[in-house]
């Protein structure tokens, strides 16, 4: 079973996050095969090309978990991983937001963490109303990563994006909607539909016009370099005392003891 789904219609191409049995969760085989999935897009939608918009779903109940807390663990045992927001997380995004026409993200359940970047870098978000969004991040002693605190902060202010961030709260998909990071809200059985009706819009439009429209509005740079910022504030933050304890508070079931350190 491949990791990544990938399908054209119309105009239309379609990429499903197909790890479902680990809530889409990203492993470095999952991510290596969206570099490769994202950078396929991104060429086959440049001028010319036969790819008018861009689909990102995902199979199963979540939409993406974020980092895959096995490897993570044996990263931390081990001392190995440290380099992987920088080498494999960023040059995802990367791809991701290097896709020139419009990108719709179908959030069909939770999406944390990296998932959560990784949504926040598609233009649009049509979530199901089962869905939700965590950051995951301080809440095991670590920073936010995939280019999240910026591309949150342009959605919903800094302010904002800094409470969601430090509080760590999950956000069911209505208040995602009050605070304004989504596009729209929909019943679980009309998300298909809804992102279907998007999507044929954008395909049967002026695509050389969304192309430079995307270009004008969309800040790739600014987000792909605070992801590079953000790798170097995980890189110090793997080896702290604080996310040692958080690990080990997760193998243990049991709430961590932060001291600071």
């Amino acid at each position: 079973m491949s990791l990544v789904d990938i399908r054209d219609a119309a105009g239309v191409r379609t990429i499903t996050i197909n790890r479902p049995d680990a809530y889409n969760s990203l492993n470095r085989e999952l991510r290596l095969a969206l570099i490769d999935a994202f950078s396929d897009a991104a060429a086959a939608s440049t001028a010319g090309g036969p790819v008018r918009v861009v689909v990102l779903a995902a199979a199963g109940k979540a939409f993406c978990s974020g980092q895959d807390l096995k490897e993570q663990l044996r990263d931390a045992r081990e001392g190995t991983g440290t380099g992987k927001v920088v080498e494999e997380y960023n040059p995802m995004m990367a791809a991701l937001l290097s896709i020139p026409v419009p990108v719709i993200a179908a959030v069909q359940g939770p999406a944390a963490g990296a998932g959560w970047g990784i949504a926040m870098a598609c233009d649009f978000r049509v979530v199901s109303a089962a869905a939700s969004f965590k950051g995951a991040f301080s809440g095991v002693g670590l920073a936010s990563d995939s280019g999240l605190s910026q591309s949150l902060t342009d959605a919903v202010g800094q302010a904002r994006a800094l409470e969601l961030l430090l509080f760590d709260e999950k956000i069911p998909a209505a208040r995602a909607a009050e605070l304004g990071f989504v596009t729209s809200v929909v019943e679980p059985a009309e998300l298909a539909d809804a992102v279907a009706g998007l999507a044929q819009r954008f395909a049967t439009g002026p695509t050389a016009s969304y192309r430079e429209i995307k270009a004008l509005v969309r800040d790739a740079a600014a987000v792909n370099a605070r992801a590079d910022e953000e790798g170097e504030a995980q890189r110090r933050l793997f080896t702290t005392a604080d996310h040692t304890e958080a690990m080990a508070a997760f193998l243990e079931k049991r709430a961590p003891q932060f001291r600071g350190e």
